[in-house]
Formats: structure tokens, C-alpha cells, sequence
């Protein structure tokens, strides 16, 4: 019994880190005009972790889909965001 509460932290802690280096991966991918804002979010997520990342993901995707929907389907900026999710999905 005295295991499970180590097994928990541990589970805890793996989250807190898949969950950082998914939002880093997602920032480091996603264009930005300010190089250093790619830093500064970085940092963010690393500092204030589970916030800092779920907020990172939140923001970078919606940016992501915002750049997809312009440049896809012959320059359309009107295609659904199901449409753009599919078109992210296929350009990995």
C-alpha cells in the first residue's frame, strides 16, 4: 500500500513531462515572426507546467489552423475546422 502512493507521484510527474514535451514539440513546429517568442513559450511551459503547456497547445494549434485554413485548398479561407484538422493531420 505504501508503494501506491510512490506509483501515483510517479504517474503524476510522467504526465507533467509527456505533457511538456508534447506542447514543446508543438511550439517548436509552429512559424513564428518573432524568433524569440518560440523561446518565451518554451520557458512557459517548462516553468509553469501543466497550465503552461495545455495553454501553449491551445494557443499554437488554433494559430496552426488559422495558418492551414489560409494556405490550403487554393488559398480558401473558409474551409471547416474538421477540414483543418484533417489537413494537419495528413501534412506530418
Amino acid at each position: 500500500m505504501e508503494h501506491l502512493g510512490t506509483y501515483l507521484i510517479v504517474a503524476i510527474l510522467a504526465l507533467i513531462v509527456i505533457s511538456n514535451v508534447y506542447a514543446t514539440f508543438v511550439v517548436a513546429k509552429t512559424y513564428f515572426e518573432i524568433k524569440q517568442r518560440r523561446l518565451y513559450q518554451i520557458l512557459f511551459i517548462w516553468l509553469v507546467p501543466v497550465i503552461g503547456a495545455a495553454l501553449a497547445i491551445y494557443l499554437n494549434l488554433e494559430n496552426y489552423f488559422e495558418q492551414k485554413r489560409s494556405t490550403q485548398i487554393g488559398n480558401h479561407p473558409n474551409i471547416t475546422d474538421a477540414q483543418a484538422v484533417t489537413l494537419a493531420a495528413t501534412d506530418r
